[in-house]
């Protein structure tokens, strides 16, 4: 009785402590909605099969993953830029170099985001090492890759000010709240864990049942996650506790 909430005053008054959720900018968000496009992209246009639509949008989960680590900002992290960075060469090399990085880790990532799908299929006769080799899932995976590293770029361009030439450094303001940021970075992964374990019902609905939910549930899942990129609001609704702390 005597005890106070987290987020409350001892007279029982809210502070100013929640976080507010920051919607993507448009940029950002066209560039998420292409990501989780791949994977409906690679079923129904480049004549996919479940499972590859399943080892892809695991794929998918864990640049997500990736992002949100990677993206989470440090008091230590630079504030301004050269203005070369700001050139178009430059932003693709960037692009270039960041979407390898992500697709190296990201593919270790997935493995065991995708293990469901794999031993659900392996009982189902896929198999998955001639799955790996085709076009319809090289190609959409290198095109996620590229658009996730695209989406830390435009984030990276939005926190930074283009200052004097030579090394980054904290020379400019800082652009936002880090503390918020890092509590909605907490949340965001509290997000994206819930959308992996949402991912296995959707393996096993997909690869043991079928029927409807072969055209049903990967459109489904798709809206899904775009609707978390595009409404991160929703996760501060759903996982209060993990926005508040710090």
């Amino acid at each position: 009785m005597g005890k106070n909430r987290p987020g409350s005053t001892s007279r029982g008054v809210a502070t100013t402590t929640a976080v507010v959720a920051e919607r993507p900018s448009p940029a950002r968000l066209a560039v998420s909605i292409g990501r989780h496009a791949l994977p409906l992209v690679s079923l129904y246009v480049l004549h996919g099969t479940i499972a590859s639509f399943l080892l892809l949008t695991a794929f998918n989960l864990a640049l997500g993953l990736m992002l949100i680590v990677g993206t989470t900002r440090e008091t230590s992290d630079p504030t301004s830029v050269d203005p070369r960075s700001r050139w178009a060469v430059m932003r693709l090399i960037a692009v270039l170099v960041i979407a390898a990085m992500l697709a190296v880790v990201a593919a270790i990532i997935a493995i065991p985001i995708a293990m469901p799908a794999v031993l659900l299929g392996v009982s189902a006769g896929v198999d998955w090492m001639s799955l790996l080799a085709q076009k319809n899932m090289l190609t959409p995976a290198a095109l996620m890759a590229l658009l996730a590293a695209l989406q830390a770029q435009v984030l990276f361009e939005e926190r930074t000010t283009p200052g004097a030439r030579g090394p980054a450094s904290q020379a400019a303001p800082v652009v936002g709240d880090l503390a918020q940021d890092r509590r909605r970075s907490l949340a965001a992964y509290a997000a994206q864990v819930t959308l992996i374990a949402t991912y296995v019902f959707v393996c096993v609905i997909l690869l043991e049942f079928g029927g409807w939910g072969l055209f049903a549930f990967p459109l489904l899942y798709t809206a899904l996650l775009v609707f978390y990129d595009a409404c991160p609001d929703i996760a501060q609704r759903i996982f209060p506790e993990l926005w508040r702390r710090t």
